[in-house]
């Protein structure tokens, strides 16, 4: 069973990559990219960011509003709901 490969536009066989394709591909390949490294090595790049940590992050932070939503908009919601609530106890 063939298929047409949408990249290159030739006759592939199921279940296989494109031959066309599969060869530009491993010719464009550098090898410094073919040596594997394990999935825990981390870039030096990222070796002096000194970013805090979690527990520096936990005694540091207090309450604050969420970034983007203006401070009035949460005594707009509690009008709302103690109108809400006000309703509900008015109706009964």
């Amino acid at each position: 069973m063939k298929y047409r490969c949408p990249t290159c536009d030739q006759d592939a066989q199921v279940g296989r990559p494109c031959p066309h394709c599969a060869r530009i591909a491993r010719r464009k390949v550098p090898a410094a990219a073919k040596k594997s490294r394990p999935s825990w090595e981390q870039d030096e790049v990222y070796d002096g960011l000194d970013l805090p940590d979690d527990e520096e992050k936990a005694s540091q932070s207090s309450w604050r509003f969420p970034a983007g939503i203006a401070w009035y908009w949460y005594g707009v919601a509690l009008l709302l709901l103690v109108m809400m609530v006000g309703r509900v106890i008015y109706i009964r």
